[in-house]
């Protein structure tokens, strides 16, 4: 039986103690005989040096310890690399975690006879107050080009705790450059990528925690991104390269469209005044600005909004979109149409969903429904910030696994009305969904 290749993880560590020991444990408990992990430590003040040396003192086939200063993460991850021996490369932040048998996959998976130098798993964002928590990191890979235009999609879609790569591709492609400190990984992977693709594989390999004080949390999404491009450039090629005039040309597209948006949500929130002074020919005509911006937002922000306003029946036909099922986002909210499948236990007698209602400029009276395996069991208007329940009788549905649906006839995005980044459709508060085994 073919022997199992030296897997070599590099962990940098500087000062968070608090999320090393759950690091450490889940590369120990991977349970994988050919493992070299390189702790390079900057030299914390937070009693991290102590966890490490405790792991290589329990573990010393496993872990070596190396306490120096350096120049930054970049750095750090450099000279680890340069102490490894393994055959497959990769490297672990001190706050993010493997899930149990990722490296016994990564070994079966990563082959470069078959043109498979670099693989990339799945990945959940872990930690605590990020709306991410509990949604999975984008696990995908087109190709070179679409990977160096990151504005069309606004965000790296290769989560890094989940990627791997045969020790030939860190010869060609490393080091890390070590002036790039916040979008490094973006850069490193620029470079994979320009020689390689990334092979996805349908499995969830890590966790990337959230939490104050990592350097994701530290700026904004908008941030990100612009230190993004700025690192995606670089490998844009020279102008006699077909490459460098396609990035040149959908970036420009990109900046074009990101102005038509300013400029429609401008008109926007002018035809939203008027509309409120009752100035309905000024309104109007801000409403064909914004048309001619953005026939998206003059749809959603400015003509559902009427459509509410003036109580027409066609608007729950319109504005009720099934573009899929949104999820139960961290921070509570749900979108127009939000689906859970539930056990109903056989003492069950009624289901208690519990949610609030939060009034937006364009988003105020709301008609919520809820569906019990399609069929409506309770509606509620409400047109003011409130809590309210919907009901139904659960008798029919015991020892059954039931699909809810809660729809709404109307959301609202927070980017368009408030600026920033967040882009997704909200329409309430979901609190709870209880099932009563008893009635008062």
């Amino acid at each position: 039986m073919k022997p199992l290749p030296t897997l070599s993880i590099v962990v940098p560590s500087f000062n968070q103690a608090q999320y090393l020991p759950e690091t450490l444990q889940s590369l120990v408990d991977q349970d994988y005989p050919a493992l070299e992990v390189i702790i390079q430590e900057a030299g914390s003040t937070d009693g991290s040096v102590a966890i490490a040396e405790d792991f290589v003192n329990r573990y010393p086939t496993i872990f070596k310890l190396f306490v120096e200063k350096d120049t930054g993460q970049a750095d750090a991850l450099n000279r680890g690399f340069a102490r490894t021996t393994g055959e497959i490369l990769a490297f672990l932040n001190s706050d993010d975690t493997y899930f149990s048998g990722t490296l016994h996959r990564v070994a079966a998976e990563l082959d470069p006879a078959q043109g498979r130098q670099v693989i990339m798993g799945r990945c959940i964002f872990t930690g605590e107050d990020s709306r991410y928590v509990g949604i999975e990191h984008p696990a995908e890979y087109i190709n070179h080009f679409e990977h160096l235009a990151i504005w069309k999609r606004g965000f790296n879609t290769i989560p890094q705790p989940s990627v791997f790569w045969h020790r030939s591709v860190w010869e060609r492609c490393g080091n890390l450059d070590i002036n790039e400190h916040h979008a490094l990984d973006y850069d490193l992977f620029c470079r994979f990528s320009q020689h390689y693709r990334f092979h996805r594989i349908d499995e969830l390999f890590s966790t990337y925690r959230m939490h104050d004080s990592s350097k994701s949390s530290q700026r904004t999404e908008t941030e990100v991104l612009e230190l993004s491009i700025n690192v995606s450039r670089k490998h844009w090629g020279t102008w006699l390269s077909l490459l460098r005039w396609r990035c040149e040309f959908s970036y420009w597209q990109y900046n074009r469209q990101q102005q038509r948006h300013e400029r429609a949500r401008h008109h926007a929130r002018r035809a939203e005044d008027a509309f409120i002074k009752r100035r309905y020919g000024a309104a109007g005509i801000e409403f064909a600005a914004t048309l001619m911006a953005s026939p998206r937002m003059a749809r959603d922000r400015l003509f559902y909004a009427w459509l509410t306003a003036k109580g027409v029946r066609l608007f729950r036909r319109l504005a009720i979109i099934d573009e899929g099922f949104t999820e139960h986002y961290a921070d509570g909210w749900i979108g127009p149409v939000y689906r859970e499948q539930i056990t109903v236990p056989d003492d069950a007698k009624q289901l208690i969903v519990n949610a609030t209602h939060h009034p937006q400029p364009t988003h105020k009276k709301v008609t919520i429904q809820l569906f019990i395996n399609g069929s409506l069991v309770d509606t509620n208007v409400v047109k003011e910030a409130t809590s309210f329940t919907l009901t139904a009788a659960m008798e029919p549905y015991r020892n059954q696994i039931v699909t809810l649906e809660l729809k709404t006839n109307s959301y609202f995005v927070p980017g368009e009305l408030h600026g920033g980044d967040d882009r997704r459709q909200l329409s309430i508060l979901l609190g709870t969904i209880q099932i009563a085994t008893n009635l008062i």
